[in-house]
């Protein structure tokens, strides 16, 4: 079973009761979206904030290893073992 490190920031931070880093274990084959619907459902705060549909939240930034999942094949990619996604909210600015 693969273990991946989650980290959460800004306000999904918040929302998840301050649980910035994660370890987690996922069964094999796990998606980024299936991955954010686990984490909507473990920290009810983030419910609607990380995925929309069958899609990741269009304001939500994930990136896994470092890299944008735009780059990758989308919400679609899967994760591996020892692998580590980030998921940002929308900026504010002003």
């Amino acid at each position: 079973m693969p273990r991946i490190r989650v980290k959460l920031f800004a306000e999904y931070y918040e929302l998840a009761g301050k649980q910035h880093v994660l370890d987690l274990d996922v069964a094999e084959e796990t998606t980024v979206l299936e991955l954010a619907r686990l984490l909507e459902e473990k920290f009810p705060g983030l419910r609607g904030r990380l995925v929309n549909g069958d899609k990741i939240a269009e304001e939500t930034k994930v990136l896994v290893n470092g890299r944008l999942i735009d780059w990758l094949e989308g919400e679609k990619t899967r994760l591996r073992d020892g692998d580590t996604v980030a998921f940002f909210p929308p900026a504010a600015g002003g």
